[in-house]
C-alpha cells in the first residue's frame, strides 16, 4: 500500500492545540493510508491530551509496528518511548513501562550513530525513575545522558528538559539552592517559547510548582501555580491543567486553606472520573489528607485504599489507624511506607519523618521514635527549611512528653516548633503545636490559655474549621486533671485505648456496641482537653490516670 503523509489539517491542528479536530484529521488520513507510523504517532499525541488512555496506547502500539515494519528503527524506538512513560501514567504498571523502554533502548543500540531519540529515551528513564520506580540515582544517571546528547547534537529543547530533570531531582535530594537556579532557568525558557512542544512546556513548569510544593516553599509555589495555569487555559492543557490544580490544591491545603484545597481536589477528581492517568492518585491522597484532618477518618480511610502502595497513603492510613486508637498498625505501616523511600530522597524522607516518630512514641517504640527524630534532624540541617525545622522540634517534643521524658523540654521544643512552623506558613502546624504546649503548662494556667488564644487567632486567618472549633473548645472548657475527671467505664476504656485496641475490640471486649465505644472515647477526649486518642493516652499516662 502506497502510504501518503497525514494531511495538512492534521500536523497543524496538533501543533495548535486542537486535539479534537487532530485527532478526527489523524483518523481520517489513516483510514486510507493504514499502517502509517507517523499518521498513528500523531492520533497517540491527540488521544493523549484527549486523556484517552486506551486510545492512546492503541495508537502508540500501532505506530511502533508501522516503524518495525518498514525498518525505521529510530521511529520505532521513538514509539518504544512514548510507550514507556504513558505505560506508566495511564495505569499499566512499572513493569510493563520498564519493558518498552528497553525495548527502546535495544533498538537504539542498533543505530551507528546518536541522534535525538537517544537523549528523549533518557528524559524519559529519568522522569520513570523519579515519579514511578523511586530511584534517585538513576534518574540523576539518566538526566545527566539527556543534557550530554542535548549538546553534542546541540538540541536546545532537550537540554532545557534535561537540566529541569536534574533540577529537580536535586530538590528532593534537599539541594534546594542549586535545584531551584535549574528549575527557574527551564522554567523561564519554557515561558519564553523555547520549548515547541506544548507537553514539554507544560511539564516543565509543573516540576517547579513539585519542587516548590516538597520544599514547603508555599508562597513560591502559589506564584508558579497562576503562572502555569495560564499558560495551560491559554493552550487548553487540560491534563497539564488538573495536574497543576492538584499541585495547587496541596498548597492551599497545607497553607490552611480548607475550603479551597476541597473544592479544587473535588473538581480535579471529577474530571479525572474514568481517567487513567496516575495523577489521579495524587489528587485521591491528598484528600485523604483533608477528610483525615477534618475527622472523617473513614472517608481518609477509602481513599487511602485506593491508592494502594503509594508511601504517602501508607503514612495516611497509619494516621488514621492512630486516631482510631490502633498504634501498633500505625507503627507498621509507616515503618512499610519508610522502607519505599530512597536514603538519597531528602525530601520524601523528611515529609514521613515525623509521622513515624508520632506512630512510634504511641506504640511505645521509643528507640526507633529517637532514632527517627535523629534522622529527621540530619535531613532538616542538609536541607534548612523552616518546615522541617518545625518538624524536627515537634519530634523531639513527642520524644521528650513520653512517660520517661523531659516535660520542660517538651515544653521547649513545642514552642520552638510554634515559631518555625510560623516563619515556614504552615497555620494549622503551628496552631497544633501550640495547643500541644497549652496541654502542658499545668502550672501556668495563663500561660496555656494564652497559647490556645494564639492558635484559635491563628486558625481565624485561615480556612480550617474543624481545627478551629476544637481550639475553641479547648478555650471554652475547664480539663480534668485527676482520675475522678473520668468515670469507672471511660478509664476502662482508656486504659484498653493505651494497650492498642481497636474500637471494635474494646468493644467485644467490654460487651458493648461500637457506637457506645465511640461515645466513651469522646467523652474522654472532651473531660481531658485532648483531640486525639494518642494526646488523651500520653496525657493519661502523665497523670496517672492509667
Amino acid at each position: 500500500m502506497t502510504r501518503s503523509a497525514p494531511g495538512p489539517g492534521a500536523p497543524e491542528a496538533l501543533a495548535a492545540g486542537r486535539w479534537a479536530e487532530a485527532r478526527e484529521a489523524f483518523a481520517a488520513h489513516l483510514a486510507g493510508a493504514g499502517e502509517d507510523a507517523a499518521g498513528w504517532d500523531g492520533l497517540a499525541t491527540a488521544e493523549w491530551w484527549l486523556d484517552d488512555g486506551a486510545a492512546c496506547l492503541t495508537a502508540r502500539e500501532r505506530a511502533y509496528r508501522a516503524a518495525r515494519a518498514t525498518g525505521d528503527l529510530r521511529r520505532a524506538a521513538a514509539a518504544a518511548t512514548s510507550l514507556g512513560y504513558d505505560a506508566a501514567l495511564f495505569g499499566q504498571g512499572s513493569a510493563v513501562a520498564l519493558g518498552w523502554l528497553g525495548r527502546a533502548r535495544a533498538l537504539l543500540a542498533e543505530l551507528p550513530e546518536l541522534g535525538p531519540e537517544h537523549g528523549w529515551l533518557a528524559v524519559r528513564e529519568a522522569e520513570l525513575a523519579l515519579q514511578v520506580t523511586h530511584r534517585p540515582d538513576l534518574a540523576r544517571r539518566a538526566a545527566r545522558e539527556a543534557v550530554d546528547v542535548a549538546r553534542a547534537l546541540d538540541l536546545e529543547d532537550l537540554e532545557i528538559v534535561g537540566e529541569a530533570l536534574l533540577g529537580l531531582d536535586e530538590v528532593l535530594r534537599g539541594g534546594l539552592g542549586s535545584g531551584m537556579e535549574r528549575l527557574d532557568a527551564a522554567v523561564a525558557a519554557a515561558l519564553a517559547g523555547e520549548l515547541p512542544d506544548l507537553m514539554w512546556a507544560g511539564k516543565v513548569c509543573c516540576w517547579l510548582v513539585v519542587a516548590c510544593r516538597e520544599a514547603q516553599d508555599l508562597p513560591r509555589a502559589l506564584e508558579w501555580c497562576e503562572r502555569v495555569d495560564v499558560l495551560c487555559r491559554e493552550h487548553d492543557l487540560a491534563p497539564l491543567l488538573t495536574a497543576c490544580r492538584i499541585q495547587y490544591a496541596s498548597v492551599r491545603l497545607a497553607s490552611g486553606h480548607w475550603l479551597e484545597a476541597e473544592r479544587e481536589l473535588v473538581a480535579a477528581l471529577e474530571r479525572m472520573h474514568g481517567s487513567r492517568r496516575s495523577t489521579r492518585t495524587d489528587a485521591v491522597v491528598q484528600l485523604g489528607h483533608l477528610r483525615r484532618r477534618q475527622g472523617r477518618l473513614a472517608e481518609a480511610d477509602d481513599l487511602y485504599g485506593q491508592a494502594g502502595y503509594a508511601p504517602a497513603a501508607l503514612v495516611g492510613k497509619a494516621l488514621v489507624r492512630l486516631e482510631q486508637g490502633d498504634p501498633r498498625s500505625a507503627w507498621r505501616l509507616v515503618s512499610e511506607a519508610l522502607e519505599d523511600v530512597p536514603a538519597d530522597d531528602r525530601l520524601a524522607r523528611g515529609a514521613l519523618l515525623l509521622p513515624v516518630v508520632r506512630c512510634a512514641v504511641a506504640a511505645g517504640a521509643h528507640d526507633e521514635a529517637r532514632s527517627a527524630t535523629h534522622d529527621l534532624a540530619v535531613v532538616a540541617d542538609e536541607v534548612g527549611t523552616d518546615a522541617l525545622q518545625g518538624s524536627v522540634a515537634a519530634a523531639r517534643a513527642l520524644v521528650a512528653d513520653g512517660p520517661d521524658g523531659d516535660p520542660d523540654a517538651a515544653r521547649r521544643h513545642w514552642r520552638a516548633a510554634a515559631r518555625s512552623f510560623h516563619r515556614a506558613g504552615l497555620p494549622v502546624d503551628e496552631a497544633e503545636a501550640r495547643l500541644a504546649l497549652a496541654r502542658l503548662l499545668d502550672e501556668e494556667p495563663v500561660a496555656a490559655r494564652a497559647e490556645v488564644s494564639s492558635a484559635v487567632s491563628t486558625l481565624e486567618e485561615v480556612e480550617a474549621p474543624e481545627c478551629l472549633a476544637a481550639a475553641r473548645h479547648l478555650l471554652s472548657e475547664p480539663r480534668g486533671r485527676d482520675p475522678s475527671a473520668l468515670t469507672p467505664r471511660e478509664l476502662q476504656v482508656l486504659r484498653l485505648v493505651a494497650e492498642g485496641h481497636s474500637t471494635g475490640q474494646i468493644a467485644r471486649h467490654l460487651v458493648l456496641s461500637e457506637h457506645t465505644v465511640h461515645r466513651h472515647v469522646a467523652n474522654i477526649l472532651t473531660r481531658l482537653g485532648e483531640p486525639t486518642r494518642a494526646a488523651a493516652v500520653a496525657h493519661a499516662a502523665r497523670d496517672g490516670l492509667l
